[in-house]
Order: C-alpha cells, then sequence, then structure tokens
C-alpha cells in the first residue's frame, strides 16, 4: 500500500493536475465562499422578516423624578362679610393647590404587539426574501460556471505555452546536433564560420525564446493558483473530442437567476399594492404606574393600568406616492422581461458563434496535422542535404523552426477546441 501511495504522490508531481482536479477544487475559490455567505446573509435577512408574523412583545420601565410635586390648582370665591349699606354679600376668591402625584413616579410595562392586517405586505416580503435566498443559491452554481469557465481558459493557455515549449525544446535538440554537425564540418574547411554562428545564434534565440514562454506560463499558473486558491505548479493534458449536445439554456444558472428576478419583481408590485389598503394593529399591555421602585404603591391613583388596544391606520391622501411606486414596480418588471429576452438572444448568439468556431477549429487541426508531416518531411530533406553539405544554415535553421511553429499550432488549435469544449458545455446548461 506505501508503494502505491509513493506511485501517486510521484506520478500527480510528474504529470500536474489534470482539469478534472482543478474543477473539483472551484469551490476552494474565495470568490465561491463569499457567495456562499452571500447566502447565509439572505437566509438570516428571511429569518428577520418571518420575526414580523409573530409580533413583538417588549418590556419597558421608565423611572421620573420631578422638581416639583405635580398639583392641581383650584380657584373658588366664598362670602366673607355683607355690605351694610347695600345689604349685599362680599365674596373673596380662594385659591387652593391639590397634590396629584408623588415627586417619583415609575412605570412598568410588558406590551405585545401584532400587526393584523398589513395589506398583505408581510406575506409578500417573506415570499419576497425566500425567492432572493433562492436566486443567491443559484447565483452560487453561475459563480461556479464562471470560475470553471475561467480555469479553462487559463488551463488551455497554459497547455498550448506548454506544447510551444516542448515544441521549442525539440528544435533545440535539432539546432544543437546540428551545431555539432557544423562546427566539424568547420573543422574540417567543409563550411565557413559564418554558417556555423547563424546556427548558434539561432539555438541561444530559441533558448531565449523558451525563457520567455515558460515566464508566461509560470505567471498563468500563478493566476489559475489564484483562481481557485491552491497552489498549481503544473498541469496535465487535455482532452479533444467532438461536441454534439443539444443545448438547454433554461438549465443555465444565470439564466434561472434572472427568471428569479422576475418573480420578485411580481413580489414588488404587490408590496406597491399593499400600501392601497389599511393597516391594522393588536396591542395588549400589562401596565403597571406607581410611586416606588417595585411599582407596588400609588397614593394618588389606581396602580393597575393594563389595556387592550386596537389602531386602524389608512391612507387618505399621499400626493400620489402610492400610484408612483406601484407604476415603478410594473415598469421595473417590464424591463426585467426585455433584459430576460435580450439576455438569452445574446447567449444563443454566443453559442452558435461558438459552435461555429468549433466546427473550424476541427478542420483546422486536420490541417495544422497535415502541415507537421510536411515539415518533418522537409526537415530530414534539408538535414539530409546539409549533412551532405548542399544546404547552408539558413535553410536548415528555417526547416527547424517551422517544423517546431506547426507543432506548437497544433497544439494550440487542441488547446482552444479543448476549452470550447467546455464553454459549449457549461453555457449550453451542462454542469458535467
Amino acid at each position: 500500500m506505501k508503494k502505491f501511495s509513493l506511485v501517486l504522490l510521484f506520478s500527480g508531481f510528474l504529470f500536474g493536475e489534470n482539469f478534472i482536479q482543478i474543477r473539483k477544487e472551484i469551490t476552494n475559490s474565495l470568490k465561491y465562499k463569499m457567495q456562499e455567505k452571500k447566502i447565509k446573509i439572505f437566509e438570516e435577512k428571511l429569518k428577520s422578516i418571518k420575526a414580523k408574523n409573530y409580533g413583538s412583545l417588549n418590556l419597558e420601565y421608565n423611572a421620573v423624578h420631578l422638581f416639583k410635586q405635580p398639583v392641581m390648582k383650584m380657584n373658588s370665591i366664598e362670602p366673607v362679610a355683607v355690605n351694610p349699606s347695600t345689604n349685599t354679600l362680599i365674596y373673596k376668591e380662594i385659591h387652593t393647590e391639590l397634590p396629584m402625584a408623588d415627586k417619583n413616579h415609575f412605570t412598568g410595562v410588558l406590551k405585545y404587539s401584532y400587526p393584523l392586517f398589513t395589506g398583505f405586505a408581510i406575506t409578500n416580503m417573506i415570499e419576497k426574501s425566500k425567492l432572493e435566498v433562492i436566486k443567491e443559491k443559484i447565483n452560487l452554481e453561475n459563480v461556479k460556471r464562471v470560475l470553471t469557465l475561467n480555469a479553462a481558459k487559463l488551463y488551455s493557455n497554459i497547455y498550448a505555452l506548454k506544447a510551444k515549449i516542448n515544441a521549442l525544446e525539440k528544435a533545440k535538440e535539432a539546432l544543437l546536433s546540428a551545431k555539432e554537425k557544423a562546427e566539424s564540418f568547420y573543422k574540417e574547411g567543409l563550411l565557413n564560420k559564418s554558417s556555423v554562428d547563424e546556427i548558434d545564434a539561432k539555438y541561444y534565440e530559441i533558448v531565449a525564446l523558451i525563457q520567455e514562454i515558460e515566464a508566461q506560463k509560470n505567471s498563468l499558473l500563478n493566476l489559475l493558483s489564484y483562481l481557485i486558491n491552491k497552489k498549481i505548479s503544473k498541469i496535465d493534458g487535455i482532452k479533444v473530442e467532438k461536441y454534439n449536445l443539444p443545448p438547454k439554456f433554461e438549465n443555465r444558472p444565470d439564466v434561472k437567476a434572472i427568471k428569479e428576478t422576475l418573480k420578485i419583481k411580481d413580489k414588488d408590485i404587490e408590496l406597491a399594492k399593499s400600501k392601497y389598503y389599511p393597516q391594522i394593529g393588536l396591542e395588549v399591555g400589562i401596565k403597571r404606574e406607581a410611586d416606588n421602585v417595585v411599582l407596588t404603591d400609588n397614593d394618588y391613583q389606581n396602580i393597575d393600568k393594563s389595556y387592550v388596544a386596537l389602531g386602524i391606520k389608512y391612507n387618505l391622501f399621499d400626493g400620489g406616492v402610492k400610484k408612483a411606486t406601484l407604476e415603478m414596480a410594473k415598469l421595473a418588471k417590464t424591463t426585467q422581461i426585455i433584459y430576460y429576452n435580450d439576455y438569452l438572444n445574446q447567449i444563443k448568439t454566443e453559442y452558435q458563434n461558438d459552435l461555429n468556431t468549433l466546427k473550424a477549429l476541427f478542420m483546422r487541426l486536420k490541417a495544422a496535422k497535415e502541415e507537421i508531416k510536411a515539415r518533418e518531411s522537409y526537415y530530414e530533406y534539408i538535414r539530409a542535404k546539409f549533412d551532405e553539405g548542399l544546404a547552408d544554415s539558413t535553410d536548415l535553421n528555417d526547416a527547424i523552426a517551422k517544423l517546431a511553429e506547426a507543432r506548437a499550432k497544433k497544439e494550440a488549435i487542441k488547446a482552444q477546441i479543448f476549452f470550447l469544449n467546455v464553454k459549449l458545455k457549461l453555457n449550453g446548461g451542462y454542469d458535467e
């Protein structure tokens, strides 16, 4: 078992990550994880809106200290004497003050409030929030789709650069062999120094080009590592196959998300309509008012002031706010419908263009394979002539370079076919 594990480990270092493994790592992306957290936010929002359906229970306690004792002022008149000359009563105005409460006043109330009728606003808010949660979950699927597309693009570009390096490595070996042959010809006086230098220069040009492309490949590997939040140092090969699946655009997560948005717009319309209904609320309170902290003593009025209240609120005039809000909601839905249809047309056009490109690439791949055969044949011919001293170094350099170019071109086309296969599958509504 240990031996088998070591073989697997070694093969992993040797061949690198294949695209199937990278696809599995997509969910490790920080962008994917951010969207997961966003779903949690909307789920918590749904809980908070659902809570409105259960009413609200609040405990309130107030302590007030007055600087002056509350009193009730009373004015009255009383007869105090008789006027002897007129034989009439003489009155005097009497001012009296009666204490109405203590300077310290304490109030405690436990009240429960419940919205009996809100014009179906709470129901529609809950339904809207549920749809938002569904939409964010669909958006998570779409984040995965987009990340997979980006990973496939990077993977195919890395593969093309890797293939170009391999082609240049073969060209470097061919030039090294030609260089050794040219130097031996030069020593024998069969070739001039400039021809040896020309091969030498071409050799170092290819060495520099390999290093440049290696740097580009490493940059793309770093981008791929960043994308999936995991270090990728090398990749494996690609699979080239013909694509023949029928598109199912309605299965695409981005299309599903737009359809959920349409449902959300319907709820916005219903919420706007709820403003036309009266708002009815119920409140029940257990209330005590007293002169002491523990609410057990009141020398001036009854302690228990518990109550049941029913409130109705109805807007008679708002200057047209309700009507404007409803019209905005309706227009928003109409706009979303237009966007949905336009988006469908856009993705169908892109899909068809990619399909046409894929068909053309298979023709180019066939042509590239034939070109390689021709370039290999020509290279063998020129090399044989060079070995016999019948061809110069310029012709040999050109034959080697064109063969390397043809080999790299074929693999680059394969990389494009690979990417378009992944893209068409994902954009055609298939997850795998």
